[in-house]
């Protein structure tokens, strides 16, 4: 622990402890007081006498709004530094473990950034669950117990740990205001866990962070907003934006979406904006209203539940685009070319088409179709029958791009109407 001194009022340095006062008592002599923030005290000793003081020792401070944490810390893993980052600022006292460049461990007094918080953030622990083991243990037991209890699998206590790790060294490359202190001492290798991170990539995945998170929070301005459904997913979305939109009710925060996908504060905010962007949500600072959740939670209609009667419409719609082009005599190029797009994978990439082609007539194969949507349902997200129809609808903007190039511009156009309103009926 560290020595603790008082500065009084008349400029008297003193300590209300015995090893304090022995320390003063064995540096005693002239000095030089260096001027340094306000958070800081240097003294220099003149002349100075060149005694070797053994770890731990501090061999740099400085002030963090003068010089950034980040530097110094991209320079620490370079040379591949052993011992402790320091940061004492107005938000608390943040420090890191490094052995020969790499993380081992990170420590903070902010309530926030402890371990069953970060738990409980991350979704993985209740509220209650942690208040009943925090009264019979300390807070740096946590993560132990949880596991021996069966609380948490140790792969997920080691997920909030590296996630704890990031919250903390993101918190002291935010810091412009307070002390650094870059101590020499040996680690604790039992204490630790079995940690071992690149400082090079945290500092670059925390630069990265704060950067993305500026261009967030123009349209999301805190992870308090709640977010609600515009519409269902469509096929499009990427797995990790699939499962958050599903949880979205209108009643959920971001950070509510967060915690129950299992996600930290950033990753949700940044699937949120992805959504946002793509016109799949909506964030405000209220909830949705009853009528708003009862209408983004419309089930669809019939025809569009039915897989069969959305491959039959579909169906109906490029056998219009076919006997269109078969009035220029193309037909068969006109097949045959959109047969080659789907065995390349040209038009999609959902499995759904796997093995699919047309026949003469502008038909796939209903009963193949359906049976290989049935086949690869799992892998198509929330939302199977979006994922189908969006395929669907990729092959049928294939054909009436192909079709345009073939047709004058009054059958072109009159196609186009004929299209939407087949589509519509899916709807109906």
């Amino acid at each position: 622990m560290d020595t603790r001194l008082t500065l009084d009022v008349r400029g008297q340095l003193a300590s209300d402890d015995e090893a304090g006062r022995a320390q003063l008592a064995a540096r005693a002599g002239s000095y030089a007081l260096l001027p340094t923030c306000a958070d800081l005290f240097v003294l220099v000793r003149t002349p100075p006498n060149g005694a070797a003081t053994k770890p731990p020792r501090a061999v740099l401070t400085g002030d963090a709004g003068a010089f950034p944490v980040s530097d110094l810390i991209a320079f620490l893993g370079q040379s591949k530094w052993s011992g402790a980052v320091r940061v004492h600022s107005p938000t608390g006292e943040r420090s890191i473990l490094l052995k020969e460049g790499e993380v081992r461990g990170a420590s903070s007094d902010h309530p926030a950034e402890r371990i069953g918080e970060v738990m409980v953030r991350m979704g993985y622990l209740s509220r209650d669950r942690l208040e009943q083991v925090l009264e019979e243990m300390p807070p740096s037991k946590v993560g132990r117990v949880m596991v021996e209890r069966g609380f948490i699998q140790p792969h997920d206590l080691w997920k909030c740990l590296t996630e704890q790790v990031s919250e903390i060294f993101h918190a002291m490359v935010l810091c412009k205001e307070g002390v650094f202190l870059l101590v020499d001492q040996e680690l604790d290798e039992k204490g630790l866990h079995t940690l071992s991170l690149s400082l090079q990539s945290l500092l670059m995945d925390s630069i990265r962070k704060i950067d993305e998170m500026a261009h967030f929070r123009k349209r999301i301005p805190h992870g308090r907003q709640h977010v609600a459904k515009k519409r269902d997913s469509d096929g499009k979305l990427e797995k990790e934006e699939d499962r958050v939109l599903s949880l979205v009710d209108g009643e959920r925060t971001v950070l509510e979406l967060g915690q129950a996908a299992k996600m930290s504060e950033f990753d949700a905010t940044r699937v949120v904006y992805r959504l946002l962007e793509g016109g799949y949500v909506q964030v405000s600072e209220r909830r949705a209203s009853a009528a708003q959740a009862q209408a983004a939670s419309k089930p669809p209609s019939a025809q569009a539940k039915d897989p069969r009667a959305v491959i039959r419409v579909f169906n109906f719609i490029f056998r219009e685009i076919r006997d269109e082009v078969s009035k220029q005599h193309m037909e068969q190029e006109f097949l045959a070319a959109a047969n080659a797009a789907i065995a390349k994978q040209a038009l999609t990439s959902s499995p759904v088409l796997f093995g699919q082609s047309f026949d003469a007539v502008g038909n796939l194969a209903e009963d193949r179709l359906l049976a290989q949507f049935e086949k690869v349902r799992p892998q198509l997200g929330s939302a199977p029958l979006a994922s189908l129809r969006q395929a669907l609808s990729e092959v049928m903007f294939f054909l009436l791009f192909q079709a345009g190039e073939l047709l004058e511009s009054r059958a072109d156009e009159d196609l186009a109407r004929r299209v939407k309103e087949l589509l519509s009926t899916l709807d109906e």
